[in-house]
């Protein structure tokens, strides 16, 4: 008995499955962080799109530029949502939100995306219009 205790039988596979393991989790973060990578560019895209459009034609078409941009990045944009503000002569549209999550509990890492997008408000004389 005490022969099969001290043997070494098994010891290859049971580093093997330690070795995969690691392996799979180093691989699911890495796919969360391309995906977070992917979804804050894809919201900088929706408020720069969102900011030009609210500037020529206001700030609702601004949101609903920024969530035609949003809804055609798929579900990489579900956690996004945009918001308008103006002053006097610029517009800013901030696209806020969470990437998806590949891994529970992964959102306690994860910064929260904010991507913002000003641009001058365009006016046209009134004799132009």
């Amino acid at each position: 008995m005490r022969e099969r205790l001290r043997s070494d039988r098994g010891d290859g596979v049971i580093s093997v499955l330690l070795a995969f393991g690691l392996l799979l989790v180093i691989v699911a973060f890495a796919i969360q962080a391309i995906g977070f990578a992917h979804t804050r560019s894809v919201a900088q895209a929706a408020a720069q799109d969102g900011a030009e459009a609210a500037a020529s034609e206001g700030p609702a078409a601004g949101i609903a530029r920024a969530n035609a941009v949003l809804r055609s990045a798929g579900g990489a944009a579900k956690g996004l949502h945009p918001a308008v503000s103006t002053n006097a002569n610029v517009v800013t549209v901030e696209v806020s939100g969470s990437a998806p999550h590949v891994l529970p509990g992964v959102s306690l890492v994860l910064p929260t995306i904010v991507a913002h997008a000003s641009t001058p408000l365009e006016r046209y004389p009134q004799d132009e219009q």
